[in-house]
């Protein structure tokens, strides 16, 4: 459903940037002639944006909402990779080296995005060199990511895996409610098994712990941890490396 304004390019420019995202990297007149190069576009949950195995080679850059990005093998196994939220590039890679998509990319909720022809795209990088390497850098630190995952695959249980990507996801998505901090994704514990590459029962077992140790607690759709420190403790992060208990609101 394409949009008839470009109401989710509008209104989200008055907030900031995620800190992290490859958008908050751009002075803002980039990031203007950038999001008008491409036209809006909404998607209603559970819609597809990009299929794995096709080959198309337009980028999407999004303006509002939370998607999951999903691999199946051969055997039919589905795994969680990442997940994009505003201000994220998605299909940036297919169309700089045109190879076919790697991954299915879903919106967990509404979507709003603007989506950019992919001559456009190369055009702009081109004649924007600081674009060019911040989406370059982008592409590394996706890269680096997925390195550091198979470093915790080899180096650690799956409970401190999990602690892990628990710290990493409330890192990038946690919402200061009061005394804690909420998980502000969706995400299943299928998912989490998927990400952290364990069975569902040893998830369930990991998150039982955390909840008897007052790190995390769970609920209908609704995951929170009460401490951020004890949650980097027990993903076995170095003191000087965690973030405390000064966790920052997302904007």
């Amino acid at each position: 459903m394409t949009s008839e304004t470009p109401i989710g390019v509008q209104q989200p420019m008055h907030r900031p940037w995620p800190a992290k995202s490859v958008i908050a990297s751009l002075k803002s007149d980039q990031c203007r002639a950038l999001l008008a190069s491409g036209h809006p576009r909404d998607f209603a949950a559970e819609e597809v944006l990009v299929n794995q195995g096709e080959t198309t080679r337009h980028v999407f850059v999004l303006i509002d909402g939370v998607t999951k990005v999903t691999c199946s093998s051969r055997n039919g196994r589905r795994v969680l990779l990442a997940i994009r939220s505003r201000g994220d590039l998605i299909g940036e890679l297919a169309s700089l080296d045109g190879s076919p998509r790697i991954a299915t990319v879903t919106a967990t909720g509404p979507v709003s995005a603007v989506v950019i022809a992919h001559r456009d795209f190369e055009a702009f990088l081109a004649r924007n060199p600081e674009v060019s390497q911040a989406v370059s850098a982008s592409i590394a630190g996706k890269f680096r990511s997925t390195t550091q995952r198979v470093v915790d695959y080899g180096a650690h249980d799956a409970p401190v895996r999990l602690a892990r990507v628990l710290y990493r996801l409330y890192q990038d998505y946690g919402l200061r409610k009061g005394d804690r901090v909420e998980l502000g994704i969706p995400i299943t514990q299928p998912e989490l098994a998927s990400i952290i590459g364990a069975s569902e029962a040893a998830v369930q077992k990991a998150l039982a712990g955390l909840r008897q140790g007052g790190i995390v607690s769970t609920g209908y759709r609704t995951n929170a941890i009460t401490s951020f420190a004890a949650l980097a403790k027990a993903a076995d992060i170095p003191p000087d490396e965690g973030e405390g208990d000064d966790f920052p609101p997302k904007p």
